[in-house]
Parts: C-alpha cells; structure tokens; sequence
C-alpha cells in the first residue's frame, strides 16, 4: 500500500486514514498523528471506497483508540449513513529577495516589497455521500456482503500566483482577471477554477469458512479519487478527472497448529483508469494530468509462528506487475517525437511502485524475575527498484531508484505497567533513495539537477513508556 501522495494544488492521496470513525486525510495529505493510547492499527488493502470514500482508493489505514471500560454496557451499530466534508486550505508562499540589495519595487508583488513571487490562494473541496453495507448468510458458512456509495464531490481553486508583469509575462499580475480585484493580501486573482463530479462506488464479497479457522474469500470493489483544477496556465489547462481502481482479488486467512501459526495471503488483479499523474511544468509548478489505463498484477502473503511461548517469528512480501496499458501522450502530434518529454510506452512500469517487497522480524520475550520481563527483537526490511517518473525520458534522466534493505533492533524492560526500550533503527546505516526528482523537466532545462530523498540514517535512542 502507497500513496503518500499530497499536495497542496494536487491530487488527495490514493490511501485514506481514519482515527476511529474520524477521516483524517486533508487537502495536503494525512495528518501526522502522534501514536498513543492505541488499541490496534488495522491496514485495509484494496479499494475500500464503498464505507471510507474518497482518497481510499487502494487502501485504508484505521488507527483505533482505547476506549474505556465501561462494565454492563454493551452496543451495536450498522454500517450505513450520510457523509458530508467541507475542508478549507489557505496557501501563502512568499519568495522575498533579500542579499543586502532589496529586489527594486518595479519587481515586486505590488503591495509586497521585495517579493518576486507571491502564492496567494484558497482551495476549498466538498464532498457528500450516502453509503451503505449489508451481510446475508447464504449458507452457515458461506456470507455474501454488498455494499455501494454514492458521492458528489465540488471542488475550487482561487487567488493568485506568479510574478510581477515586468519581471515575468506568463504568470501573475501580468495575466490577471480585469478589472483587478484584490484576493485577500495578492493585488489580483489569476486563477480562479472549479470541478464537479459524481459516481458510485461498490463493493461485494463472498466469504467461504471451512471452520473457526480457516477461510477463503472472493471480493470486487472499486475505490476513487475526487478531480480538481489544473492552476499553470491561471486554471486554463482542464481540471484534472477523478481515477478510479476496480481490484478483483480472492485470498484466504487461516490459522493452523492451535493458533500458533497464522499464513494469510491474497492474488489480485487492479485496473486503474483514467489514473492521476502529477509532474513539474513551467516554474517548477505541479501539474495532474489523467494518464490513461493501468494494471496492476500481484500476491500478497504474511505468516506469523509461535515457535513457542516466547519467540514468535513473523513475515511478509509482496510481489507487483504494474505498468501502464495503453500509451500515455500529452499531445498527439508530438508522441512519435524523440526525446519529447511527456510521453510513455504501454508496458512502462509505474513509478515509484517497487516490484518485490518484503520483511521479516524475530521477537522474542522472557522473564528475568518476577518483578521484570525483557524482549529482544531484531527486523530486517526490503524494497525493490523503482523508476522515479512515469515519462520514459524523464524516468532514464533520473535512473532508478536502487533497491535497498535496512535492519533495526531493540531490548525492553518491563515492570508491572512500565516499559523501557533501547532500540537502532537503520542498524548497518543504509543510505537509500526514497524518491528522487528534478525540479525541471529535461526539455525545459537540458541538463538537471536530481534530488534525491534518503532514508533516516541510523538512530540510537531510548524510550520509556507507562500503562495506566
């Protein structure tokens, strides 16, 4: 599962998250939430739009909180209801020239002295749906679920971006709506656009039980991400359409051994049309565009043993086949042009998207004493190659990003409801890539500079912690 995707004037990540009941995915991607006081972290993979909607597009991550205990209460709910989000975000970003010789006033954002480009804008989106989900028993071990959504989404991009006209004449004051009306602290607007859409999301599944521990299921599901509004060109280029990801999976989920080895796994296949591509245009500005049809073929497995009482060992991987099925191009009269930057093969694998993933931990726990227990657990982790962009011109002047693996280890203590650990995330100091990127594109800059985004380094920490 990925999609750490965000971005202020870009698409709403493909993976949502929710604390409790609560979404929490935003315009400018999921909060950072601080992890504590929490029952279990549930990863739902696949699209899970029918009951979370938007931005759940290949998967869901539910962080659940304790809840108190309430002795003699119990409850029950269905799952069904009415959605309604209203989420506001005020962008300001002010590039201010100060070197000890102040930008003239003849270049500046009027009203803004010494700033040579001014982001001034308010992105607001909308969203409502009804959903709803219901279980019938076929037979006592077989249960048929559906499900469906409905949603409506209306999203807007205003304000103003760019330069001073005499500085530069494509973006800024120079393009700015007549007659000039100021947008909060920007001396005009430039930019003012708008999308609206509808669908239906839906969902069923078919559950087989051999018995308490052992089961197969069939599911197909189609999740989605909202469109929104293109600002290059002061919202002229199209707003950007929704995507959606209809995934047909079958898998199974059993325990053997008296619950002491757990081996899940899961075959799956996804079609992504119409999918959200997001790169750097003119002035390093992002820009979606619907790249046409992917698929995505893959396995998934986990298994966990208890060896015994006290050494569990657990495992997980992934195998993908993702690329593109249909030629991506910009502008059909350049696509047979060599070396035309907006162009991709059918067949080109998706960026950022390794095609082997996997890990492996070993923890094992012991008493000391009767006042003490301890635990060591050591973890190694894998990624496979990556291309760092879609474009096949851009993706061979970036290079792949390299495979890597990492490994971290820990020891804790535990008396009574205090917890301390000593833990080395990173152990053996990998330096990998995590993303790698220019800020311009090669038709426009020839030779560019890359960035590359590493990993943590090694890190040596303590932690304590108490239960009460």
């Amino acid at each position: 599962m990925s999609g750490g995707d965000g971005n202020h004037s870009g698409s709403l990540p493909s993976v949502g998250m929710y604390l409790d009941e609560q979404p929490v995915t935003t315009i400018d991607g999921n909060l950072d939430i601080h992890i504590y006081d929490i029952e279990r972290v549930e990863v739902l993979n696949g699209p899970q739009g029918t009951l979370y909607g938007a931005s759940s597009e290949s998967g869901t991550i539910r962080i659940i909180t304790n809840k108190p205990d309430l002795s003699g209460f119990s409850a029950a709910y269905d799952v069904g209801g009415l959605f309604l989000q209203r989420q506001v975000h005020d962008i300001i970003q002010d590039y201010v020239v100060n070197n000890g010789d102040p930008l003239a006033d003849s270049l500046s954002i009027p009203g803004w002295p010494g700033s040579l480009w001014l982001t001034d804008q308010q992105r607001v989106d909308r969203d409502s749906a009804v959903f709803g989900e219901f279980s019938y028993d076929i037979l006592k071990n077989l249960t048929a679920t559906a499900g469906a959504r409905y949603y409506t989404y209306d999203n807007t991009l205003q304000g103003f971006y760019g330069f001073n006209a005499n500085y530069n004449s494509h973006e800024g004051t120079a393009t700015c709506f007549t007659p000039f009306v100021p947008f909060h602290g920007a001396p005009c607007q430039d930019l003012n656009g708008r999308t609206t859409g509808s669908g239906t999301s839906p969902k069923v599944n078919l559950t087989y039980k051999f018995d308490s521990d052992r089961m197969i299921y069939a599911t197909y599901a189609k999740g989605f991400r909202p469109g929104g509004v293109n600002r290059n060109g002061g919202g002229s280029l199209p707003p950007y359409q929704p995507d959606f990801l209809t995934s047909y999976e079958i898998g199974w989920k059993t325990t053997w051994d008296e619950n002491r080895l757990r081996f899940n796994g899961a075959f799956f296949v996804e079609y992504w049309k119409n999918f959200q591509f997001a790169y750097l245009g003119p002035n390093a500005l992002t820009i979606i565009a619907n790249a046409g049809n992917a698929r995505i073929l893959g396995m998934e497995s986990d298994v966990q043993y208890a060896v015994t009482q006290g050494l569990t060992l657990s495992s997980s991987f992934s195998l993908l086949q993702p690329k593109l099925t249909q030629e991506y191009c910009d502008n059909p009269t350049q696509c047979g042009t060599p070396g035309y930057e907006s162009y991709a093969p059918a067949g080109q694998q998706l960026p950022v998207t390794p095609k082997f993933k996997a890990d492996a931990t070993a923890r094992y726990t012991f008493a000391l004493s009767d006042a003490y227990k301890a635990n060591l657990q050591a973890s190694v982790f894998h990624v496979g190659s990556r291309t760092a962009d879609l474009r096949y011109v851009a993706a061979a002047a970036l290079g792949k990003e390299p495979a890597y693996t990492t490994a971290d280890f820990s020891a804790g203590l535990e008396k009574n409801k205090m917890t301390a650990e000593l833990y080395v995330s990173n152990a053996f100091d990998k330096r990998a890539v995590l993303d790698r990127y220019a800020e311009c594109d090669v038709t426009s800059c020839g030779q560019i500079a890359i960035y590359s985004l590493p990993n943590q380094p090694r890190t040596i920490g303590v932690k304590f912690g108490e239960k009460f």
